[in-house]
């Protein structure tokens, strides 16, 4: 049985929204008289050299708060203005440790620091970080080489939790032997692929295949076997044998804007679900004619791009055993959003920025390696324009470079998105394909709502390692880009602040929430049995203290 590796297009997902672009520091470099000094050792105490401990919450605007330790494991942060600070130890192998952390990887305790203070032993202890090891062999006990093994685990991704990679995946050497290492503590599952699809120029007779497997031995997810990673620990004789199965071709062509078969262009297959592989770029072939070959039973999504240009064309396909043939699918010019960002007369007084300072972009729903921003071209006058695939999208803004967020100077940010007289900032707006959409206002505010107080626990103590969800009564709201949803952690005050548009909400706080929950539906009615209900007006500041909540386990 022939067996062809696949190379696998890694992809990155943020959890809620889109990834915010790196920050800039314009500002001189803040300089003080503080400092912070102590230890790294492992979990038996030895010293650790060269682990990187920074000095937070905000180590990239000053020289030297990222120092590394010295062969005794020995560190000290000088030149620290007055503040309130979090030291993180983080080193390859070991897990990111934070001093005084409640659980692993959880946020660690505040560290007030005054002018010329020196704050001496705050020592870390970091944990080595977990592996699993096994081997994989095919139907006939046979070891399997290039077999993609990976860790994965659930996470909250756009609205939906799913079984995702985690840690670093390998494949299976010459004996079939895999070992994935790096894993932080949790719950995983393993999961082996063998991918032999490819994009040829001839067809094949050669339908044989593995499908995606999870340990023990199963094509079924909901089957596969939990395992739970401790701190430092290797889980050893994860053997299983990979299921064979009967593989399907999908052919078509590939038709260009002039009516005529493409010619020079790429082709990209990718599964829709994390577990069925990522993708396979190639180009088309034969005047135009494309056939996919070695695909499992599973949905895809097959990308066509002309070399050189902006035309694309996507379309879906189901594979359930059988070839699939005579696609067609026909290229389209990108379509446009034109329109301009507007301000509303400032709530303080101050000017509004220029809109170049802002990260204006296009959002559509998360799809497996398709792209899901499309970033616009702002002019000095406001005006911008944007060129992106037939889609539904809605319109977000970001301050570029990143914002002070609930806890710093209140920003300017969308009010609404005004389409055709109507405000679309929720609902969006469906593109169609080589459609020109005009005279779109995202209008700034800098007008602030905001509820704001403390967290405590069944004794009434304050709550510092707490997440603040906040969230709009309307379930129907409740969707991946709402700007009806805050969430936030008690700043160095202990004082959580959401800021809000106007309306009626639920507020809760929880000290153990997966990142990303908020943006399920079903965690948030959920949630909502234990929120407290309030409504904020134009403009108006609450106070709102809450109790922990218990986290909805589902």
């Amino acid at each position: 049985m022939a067996r062809a590796v696949l190379c696998l297009v890694a992809l990155g997902c943020s959890s809620i929204g889109w990834a915010q672009p790196p920050a800039r520091d314009t500002s001189a470099a803040a300089v003080g008289s503080a400092s912070i000094r102590g230890r790294v050792t492992d979990a038996a105490g030895h010293p650790l050299p060269r682990v990187e401990v920074r000095a937070g919450p905000a180590p990239a605007d000053i020289e030297g708060r990222a120092v590394l330790t010295d062969v005794d494991g020995r560190y000290e942060i000088v030149n620290l203005p007055a503040g309130t600070y979090t030291i993180v130890a983080a080193k390859a192998n070991y897990v990111r440790t934070s001093w005084g952390e409640p659980r692993p990887e959880g946020p660690g305790k505040r560290i007030p620091l005054a002018d010329g203070q020196t704050l001496a032993n705050v020592d870390l202890r970091m944990q080595r970080t977990g592996a699993i090891t096994g081997k994989i062999v095919d139907e006939f006990g046979d070891p399997v080489t290039g077999v993609l093994v990976q860790a994965m685990r659930y996470q909250y991704v756009q609205g939906s939790r799913r079984l995702m990679p985690s840690g670093r995946g390998g494949s299976t050497n010459d004996i079939g032997e895999f070992r994935i290492f790096g894993l932080t503590p949790g719950q995983y599952y393993v999961s082996a692929t063998l991918r032999n699809f490819s994009v040829v120029n001839t067809d094949t007779t050669d339908h044989s295949g593995y499908a995606p497997t999870f340990f023990p031995g199963t094509g079924n997810q909901a089957e596969a076997q939990r395992m739970a990673i401790a701190p430092g620990q290797t889980i050893t004789g994860i053997n299983l044998t990979l299921l064979p199965i009967q593989t399907a071709t999908v052919s078509g062509i590939v038709i260009d804007l002039d009516g005529q078969r493409l010619l020079n262009g790429m082709v990209r297959i990718g599964s829709k679900t994390p577990t069925g592989g990522f993708g396979f770029v190639g180009s088309t072939l034969r005047e135009g004619r494309f056939a996919v070959n070695g695909l499992t039973p599973g949905d895809y999504t097959i990308t066509v791009a002309k070399a050189g240009g902006s035309e694309s064309a996507t379309a879906d396909v189901t594979v359930s055993g059988s070839d699939i043939s005579g696609l067609q699918i026909q290229l389209a010019p990108p379509s446009t959003i034109r329109g301009r960002i507007v301000f509303t007369p400032s709530a303080n007084g101050s000017d509004p920025p220029k809109p170049t300072a802002y990260d204006l972009g296009a959002v559509r729903e998360w799809a497996l390696g398709q792209q899901g921003r499309f970033p616009a071209k702002i002019k000095d006058d406001g005006t911008f324009e944007i060129s992106l695939p037939a889609n539904h999208v809605q319109l977000r803004a970001a301050p570029v470079g990143g914002g002070a967020g609930n806890n710093g100077p209140p920003p300017w940010r969308i009010g609404r998105v005004i389409f055709a007289g109507t405000d679309v900032g929720d609902s969006g707006i469906d593109v169609g394909a080589n459609a020109t959409i005009e005279n779109v206002v995202v209008e700034m505010t800098n007008r602030v709502s905001e509820v704001n107080g403390t967290v405590t626990d069944t004794e009434g103590k304050i709550v510092r390692d707490a997440v603040v969800i906040v969230f709009a009564q309307d379930p129907t709201r409740w969707t991946v880009q709402t700007r009806w949803l805050s969430t936030t952690r008690p700043g160095p005050d202990d004082t959580f602040r959401a800021r809000l548009l106007p309306g009626d909400y639920y507020a809760v706080a929880m000290t153990d929430v997966e990142n990303g929950a908020w943006t399920d539906a079903d965690f948030l009615a959920l949630a909502r049995e234990h929120a407290t209900k309030f409504s904020v007006a134009d403009g108006e500041k609450k106070t709102l203290d809450l109790a922990v909540s218990p986290t909805p386990v589902y």
